[in-house]
């Protein structure tokens, strides 16, 4: 049986030396999450702000100091888990988004281009917003500039909306400028197939109301459904009701999306085989009502 001896290592935490002439700059948090994270390098930083009893908000501003320094550095598919809570980022201070201003060319690009398109100066709150997801989510500054010119042609022009639906892409797997335009491309066509349907079912200018621009999201956007085959649904609706039904149109949609049809092809098969099928059922219990009845006559 192997025997291992423990070593003065065993239970010990190695941090490299690199880390030594940041710490007369590193404030408690820092030097708490910085030792919690050697010690467990698996852990979340939800996890460390848990356990080390502060918030998420000052975890992950610990959490930016040491990757700024070159301490932590992260894995393509170890990107930092970004919080939801609007309210948690860091409240950076003056000094730090001073200096990011001024040594960070695109990060002033982005501040610059985020007040000229919202129309005013940006307040300390606006930049801290937008450095958390510059720093700390590393959401690259095309990818901002593209979302806040996007908001702000839709008619949102607040710096709140638009942090969200930045952290709502970048949990999306959009963190490219390329992936931005792929999603802008798709989401221009999903706008062009609404508006199209909205002039078959005759809805005029009116704004769609919250459940029906959920439903034809869904079924252009998280189905990806062809027009072609909700113009047909919407055909199947009209001539078997008498009129428009979204909630019975939205049957034959999913009913077409579950089967995985694609095309009005794969849709016409589809339903024959349907149809036939259905026959043979009527048909196998016509023959066994009729055998029961024999059987009760012989009897």
């Amino acid at each position: 049986m192997a025997v291992r001896i423990k070593t003065p290592a065993d239970g010990m935490i190695a941090l490299p030396r690199e880390v030594l002439p940041h710490v007369k700059n590193a404030a408690p948090d820092e030097i708490k999450l910085l030792i919690y994270l050697f010690a467990d390098p698996e852990t979340t930083l939800a996890d460390a702000a848990r356990e080390l009893g502060v918030t998420l908000a000052r975890a992950e501003a610990a959490y930016s100091f040491w990757r700024g320094a070159g301490i932590i550095v992260e894995s393509e598919s170890g990107k930092a888990k970004v919080a939801h809570d609007t309210s948690a980022y860091r409240n950076y201070d003056s000094e730090t988004l001073s200096n990011a201003i001024e040594k960070d060319g695109e990060f002033a690009m982005l501040c610059e281009h985020t007040s000229e398109k919202l129309g005013k100066q940006l307040t300390k709150n606006d930049y801290s917003s937008l450095f958390y997801l510059y720093d700390f989510v590393r959401m690259p500054a095309p990818v901002i500039c593209g979302v806040v010119e996007k908001c702000c042609a839709d008619g949102k022009n607040s710096l709140q909306y638009i942090f969200k639906k930045t952290v709502g892409l970048y949990d999306d797997g959009i963190d490219t400028y390329d992936k931005f335009e792929a999603y802008l491309k798709r989401l221009a066509a999903i706008n062009s197939d609404i508006g199209r349907l909205r002039r078959l079912c005759g809805m005029g200018d009116r704004s769609l109301t919250p459940k029906e621009q959920k439903t034809f999201d869904q079924w252009f956007g998280e189905w990806a459904m062809p027009f072609d085959l909700v113009k047909l649904a919407y055909e199947k609706t009209v001539d078997g009701t008498g009129k428009l039904s979204f909630t019975y149109m939205n049957g034959i949609i999913k009913r077409w999306h579950e089967s995985g049809f694609t095309t009005l092809e794969e849709v016409a098969a589809g339903e024959a085989n349907r149809k036939a099928e259905k026959n043979n059922s009527s048909f196998a219990e016509d023959d066994f009502i009729a055998a029961a009845l024999n059987r009760g006559f012989d009897d």
